[in-house]
């Protein structure tokens, strides 16, 4: 009997494009560790097939990212088989952890496309519908106090604050505003001061603290926060790069938040956020200042954590990316649009 010959597969080489591009916050957008209204931000782009998929890198000093090295990094990848996300992210685990979550982004965007599906459908997830905080950066009172007014539409605040000065503010704005309350203070306290600030802004109707004291301090540190203040949620940001940091943080804290941009993009922020939940601990969603591509990667996984700080588009004032939608605070990913959900302006 004769058979026909065996096709050969067509294999289509994945062409890796890779842009850096510049972001500006409405105003200037101001931490305990310092202020800045432009952003650089690297884009990663991978074609294969007639299909694209893009992923966002938001590299910051903090974490020892740059975009100049990131976007270089970028360059170089190795993508073998896209559909192997999961290898692929073992063969390029030397990134730098944003640059990995450019890389884990762009991978399930393509993956999603092709098969027609939106990313959280892919991950086995119900369509996420997530509530975001708003963030005030640090400012003057009356600046703060004006934009606390201004934003009374949105149901979540998140003040960050630097300095005793800047709890008097939080003051200020809970003694009017009806919105939830949360404060973060990007290790601005020392251990011995921190927890009686955390006492003052549970006293004030605040409904959440994140990192008072310094990551270096050690999970002890803020185990006294989180007894001081107690059911009041303490989380840990700075010191909860990724899943190794969790255990270690048990008892220490009510909960971790898990970003892209710091543990290497969605699967890495998967173990993070099981890790934390066989531990006991809450789970918050932050994210960096990033267009619309980055919170569309982040809020594909929305739906399983407690608290969602996924603002850091509608800072902007020139978002590149269309898609998302954002309805005071409330994030809508377009029903049932394939990948991510968003297209570059």
């Amino acid at each position: 009997m004769l058979f026909p010959p065996m096709q050969k597969a067509t294999m289509h080489r994945v062409k890796v494009r890779v842009e850096k591009l510049a972001v500006h916050t409405k105003r200037a957008f101001a931490i305990a560790r310092g202020s800045s209204d432009s952003f650089e931000r690297v884009v990663l782009t991978l074609e294969e097939g007639g299909a694209s998929g893009r992923g966002e890198a938001a590299p910051t000093d903090y974490y020892g990212g740059h975009a100049e090295t990131v976007a270089e990094a970028l360059e170089g990848v190795e993508v073998r088989d896209p559909w192997d996300i999961e290898g692929t992210l073992r063969e390029n685990e030397g990134l730098h952890p944003s640059a990995l979550a450019a890389l884990d982004g762009a991978l399930h965007d393509l993956a999603a496309r092709r098969l027609g599906v939106p990313v959280y459908r892919l991950l086995g997830l119900a369509r996420p519908q997530p509530r975001s905080a708003y963030t005030l950066g640090i400012a003057d009172p009356e600046t703060t106090v004006a934009e606390a007014r201004r934003l009374s539409r949105f149901p979540i605040l998140k003040m960050k604050v630097g300095g005793r000065e800047d709890v008097e503010t939080v003051r200020a704005v809970a003694e009017f505003s009806d919105a939830v309350l949360w404060v973060d203070a990007n290790e601005a306290f020392s251990p011995d001061e921190a927890p009686e600030v955390a006492l003052e802004l549970k006293e004030m109707g605040v409904r959440m603290v994140e990192q008072p004291v310094p990551a270096s301090a050690g999970p002890e540190a803020m185990r006294v926060v989180t007894e001081a203040v107690r059911p009041l949620p303490v989380i840990s940001d700075e010191g909860a790069v990724d899943a190794g940091d969790v255990p270690a943080l048990a008892g220490c804290v009510s909960g971790v938040n898990v970003k892209l941009a710091k543990c290497g993009g969605i699967r890495r922020a998967l173990e993070q956020i099981h890790t934390a939940r066989a531990c006991g601990m809450m789970v918050m969603l932050g994210c960096m200042v990033e267009t619309s591509l980055g919170i569309a990667t982040a809020a594909q996984i929305a739906g399983l954590v407690d608290f969602v700080d996924l603002d850091g588009a509608m800072l902007l004032a020139d978002d590149p990316y269309i898609g998302l939608s954002y309805e005071n605070g409330r994030i809508v990913l377009p029903p049932d649009s394939p990948g991510l959900g968003v297209e570059p302006l």
